[in-house]
Order: structure tokens, then sequence, then C-alpha cells
């Protein structure tokens, strides 16, 4: 919850709440997917919570949309980082924890979250606005067709 309350001021202004949610919910499932995938691929076998990757999905599209942001890191709340570099790091050590084959955490979730953050930055957010105007053209047609 706190990284949900640390990310989402400066999102849901930008996606509107309803585009924050279902962002955030869908990252959840896609992060977890990921891990699974990559779980099944390495016969790996961590368990996986799912929280962490919607929260590291946040982070990730906060660090893209907004470089200038600083992060702070709970356990040093008196050092700040720029947030590429906070993302940057949390990839080495993910990609570190699947080579070293950690348990600890499922690294692969948290990848695949990066990735569908990077992934939504660079194109998905026009994807969905383009996808969301089509279905409104489709609804306004059919009202007009019921209406008469």
């Amino acid at each position: 919850m706190l990284g949900l309350w640390s990310f989402g001021p400066a999102l849901v202004p930008l996606l509107g709440e309803e585009n924050f949610l279902a962002c955030y919910l869908s990252s959840g499932v896609l992060s977890s997917f990921g891990g699974m995938l990559i779980r099944l691929a390495t016969t790996a076998t961590a368990p996986s919570l799912g929280a962490s990757g919607s929260v590291l999905y946040l982070a990730s599209i906060t660090a893209l949309i907004y470089p200038a942001t600083q992060f702070t890191i709970i356990f040093f709340p008196f050092v700040s980082f720029p947030a590429p570099q906070v993302l940057m790091g949390i990839v080495a050590l993910d990609i570190t924890g699947l080579l070293m084959r950690w348990r600890r955490f499922d690294h692969g979730a948290h990848l695949a979250a990066v990735a569908t953050g990077v992934t939504f930055v660079g194109w998905g957010a026009d994807l969905i606005t383009k996808y969301q105007r089509w279905v409104i053209l489709q609804w306004r047609k059919v009202r007009k067709q019921i209406r008469g």
C-alpha cells in the first residue's frame, strides 16, 4: 500500500482514475504471468505474491514519464536517488537474481513488470487511447441506431 500511495498522486492526474486502476490491476496480472513463464523456462520455484509487480510497474512508468523524480528507499530515508537509476538498479538486481537462481523474490515477475511499464510508456498509452476512442465511436453508432 505504501508503494501505491507513493506513486498514485503523480499518476492518477495523468492517467485518470479509471485508467490508473486498470493499469494497476492489469500490470499485476501481466507481471505474474511473466513470472510464471520465466519460472517454467528455468524450472525455478519461487513464491509470487503479485503486488510487488504492480508496484514496480507504477515505479517504472513514474521513472520513465518523470525522469527528474527522486526516489527515496524506505530503509535509507535520508538519501534520494534519481528514478531512472533506481529503476536500472532494480533491473540489474533482478537479472542477477535470475542468473544466480536467488529464490527470495520473483525476479521474473519484476522484470515483466518493468517490461510492461516500458511498453506502456513507449507504445501502450497511444494504443489504449486509440482503442478507447474506437469503442466510444462504436457505442455512439449503436446508440444512434437504437434511438433511430
